[in-house]
């Protein structure tokens, strides 16, 4: 398979991981567009947001929610998911893009 984020989950890429447990990775967006600028990713690869479990799309939303918590953040995120390329999504595995400007 040729998907970067895949690459990324077995070491075969650089990033900057923030955080990994057996089935979610977070890690830095390359091209930041936000001061805080996080992908979280299934390390499982999912196309799309109509492929995941239920269980792991919660997963995801409680890694995001801890995120907050720990960056001391709660009240200045934004989540942005882009679903298949006519909505925007490039690399094709289900990630979301948690983003904030606080300092």
């Amino acid at each position: 398979m040729n998907c970067i984020f895949c690459q990324i989950i077995k070491r075969e890429k650089p990033a900057k991981i923030y955080c990994e447990d057996k089935e979610i990775i977070v890690f830095s967006d390359i091209f930041p567009r936000a001061l805080i600028h996080l992908l979280v990713c299934p390390k499982t690869h999912y196309l799309s947001l109509m492929d995941i479990p239920d269980e792991l799309l919660l997963g995801l939303f409680k890694k995001i929610r801890e995120m907050a918590k720990e960056l001391n953040i709660e009240d200045n995120f934004r989540v942005l998911l882009n679903n298949g390329a006519l909505s925007g999504q490039i690399v094709e595995h289900l990630h979301f893009h948690f983003m904030s400007n606080a300092s």
